[in-house]
């Protein structure tokens, strides 16, 4: 299993969500003070039962704490994945982009538009960064459920996924 996967109680999610606050303070002082912005991703339900959307996220963890946002996660969980973008504003540290179906983004479903419309929104200029995966690995293809070839090769799904960025 990726992370926590039960139903929590409410006096248990309390009691994780001040430990993971706790126990998260030094680590995001400790970068802050070398210039890294420490960013927590929110999961999907598959993955965890402890952050899956942005909401649950800002309102679990430090203010000084930023959020790793992920178009594969925010597609499954999030009502609208551009105003999730919205509201997570000047805290996002971070955007993962992938298709989704976790393969090169563009040739999927995902609203784009609305997705790139958010992002300037926020003014965020940090790295759009293509997370994919690669049945070749077996370790990773377990831990992501990659049965299948994502792309004809890695670096197809690399060029055709920056190609599609750029047209935003």
């Amino acid at each position: 299993s990726v992370g926590r996967t039960w139903k929590l109680d409410a006096d248990e999610r309390r009691s994780v969500l001040a430990e993971l606050r706790e126990n998260l303070k030094p680590v995001v002082a400790y970068a802050g003070e070398r210039g890294v912005r420490v960013g927590v991703e929110p999961l999907n339900r598959y993955e965890t039962s402890l952050l899956n959307i942005v909401e649950q996220a800002l309102d679990a963890l430090p203010d000084e704490c930023g959020l790793a946002l992920d178009t594969y996660h925010l597609n499954i969980e999030e009502r609208s994945p551009a105003q999730a973008i919205r509201d997570a504003g000047s805290r996002i540290a971070l955007i993962q982009v992938c298709g989704t179906d976790r393969g090169a983004p563009g040739g999927d479903h995902f609203d784009w538009s609305a997705f790139a419309a958010a992002v300037k929104d926020v003014d965020y200029t940090g790295p759009l960064v293509i997370e994919s995966f690669t049945p070749d690995n077996t370790t990773i293809a377990t831990a992501a459920s990659i049965w299948r070839p994502l792309a004809a090769s890695q670096d197809e799904l690399a060029t055709s996924g920056l190609a599609f960025l750029r047209t935003l």
